[in-house]
């Protein structure tokens, strides 16, 4: 049975989409089908998953070519920015998860092969912004959009993962809603700071929030991330243990960041780039995470 996974903090910079990246990664290196659900209009997830060859002359070549038909008949910045935007515009998907979550389109129509086999994403763009104003004035159904859509290929994958924006808004409990079925989880990457223990307190309020008028079979579980070897870290870790049982991973992520900035940089998941220190930590979360089922 699939199973959908949503990585979700009110914090940002807690490792939420390093974290969608490696699980994606480390359960189709199990032989998982997983689809990866973009929602954060800053695409970090959809730049790597998705990420191309480098820029060419040519492409340097039809920009200049389409800056020099408009320019005669526009200012030399304006037939500038055109040219760009038509550049641009070649290069974009069809569709995102915009549209699907806006209703311009099947969810089919917006899921995209990944250079990874076994993952493929619905990609996100920077429309996604507005679409929560979309959701609330022009949906019946503003929180279950993404529900709906997933619903007809769910059983296509065996994990669906969704990395998130910061903020609470209508994605935010469209994101919740979606997680339907018994094994469903919603998974917070909490740091251990007075930010990210504040972050996720918010976030579970807000799973709370909707879990008020929703009742759904929903696993919450707490990730430590960026952990530093030190004892305050250790007894917050510990205590958070103690608290929360079973709903917090064992495995912990350590704060390491030249690993996960190098293979950022380089467009590629720290799991493919790496085998050692952060990288084991996060091969043994998905260990942890697959021995669930």
């Amino acid at each position: 049975m699939s199973k959908v996974i949503v990585v979700l903090s009110h914090k940002g910079g807690c490792g939420k989409s390093e974290t969608v990246l490696n699980l994606a990664y480390g359960l189709a290196q199990k032989g998982k089908k997983v689809l990866v659900v973009d929602g954060d209009p800053q695409c970090n997830v959809t730049s790597i998953l998705m990420s191309e060859l480098p820029l060419s002359a040519s492409e340097s070549d039809f920009f200049l070519n389409e800056y020099t038909q408009l320019q005669p008949e526009q200012s030399q910045f304006l037939a500038a920015y055109q040219a760009l935007k038509k550049y641009v515009e070649m290069n974009r998907v069809n569709y995102d998860i915009h549209h699907v979550l806006e209703g311009e389109c099947p969810v089919e129509e917006a899921i995209y092969s990944t250079r990874y086999e076994n993952i493929n994403i619905i990609p996100s763009g920077t429309e996604l912004s507005m679409t929560d104003y979309q959701l609330k004035n022009k949906s019946l159904e503003p929180y279950r959009a993404l529900r709906m859509a997933l619903d007809k290929v769910r059983d296509q994958y065996d994990v669906i993962l969704m990395d998130n924006q910061p903020f609470k808004n209508a994605l935010t409990f469209n994101a919740i809603a979606a997680c339907v079925r018994e094994g469903d989880m919603v998974l917070i990457p909490t740091k251990i700071n007075r930010g990210g223990l504040e972050g996720t307190y918010e976030t579970m309020e807000t799973i709370m929030e909707w879990l008020r008028s929703e009742s759904l079979p929903l696993d919450i579980r707490l990730l430590a991330t960026m952990v530093n070897r030190n004892n305050i870290d250790k007894s917050w870790i510990e205590a958070l243990r103690k608290a929360f049982g079973n709903r917090m991973f064992q495995t912990t992520i350590r704060y390491q960041a030249k690993p996960v900035e190098d293979a950022s940089m380089r467009k590629r998941i720290l799991l493919e780039a790496y085998k050692k220190g952060v990288a084991e930590d996060y091969q043994s979360l998905v260990n942890e995470l697959d021995a669930l089922e």
